[in-house]
């Protein structure tokens, strides 16, 4: 029997591992007890989703006050 690479046998933990931030909706949505419109986004943090458009300058911006970065300015 051939052994499985740990991140086949637990994708979770391989994926946080990663630095996933996950949604406080995630569980509900995925086990069908939530609609998705109803779903706070991680970023945004808003249902239904209000992410800026991937790769603009708010989306970064948002990606950066999440996650606490500072580049150094006042």
């Amino acid at each position: 029997m051939t052994r499985r690479p740990d991140a086949i046998r637990d994708p979770v933990a391989n994926v946080n591992r990663l630095g996933a931030v996950w949604s406080p909706d995630f569980g509900a949505d995925a086990s069908g007890q939530l609609d998705a419109s109803r779903v706070r986004g991680v970023l945004c943090r808003h249902a239904p989703c209000a992410f800026p458009p991937f790769g603009t300058a708010a989306y970064l911006a948002l990606v950066e006050v999440r996650q606490g970065c500072n580049r150094g300015g006042a």
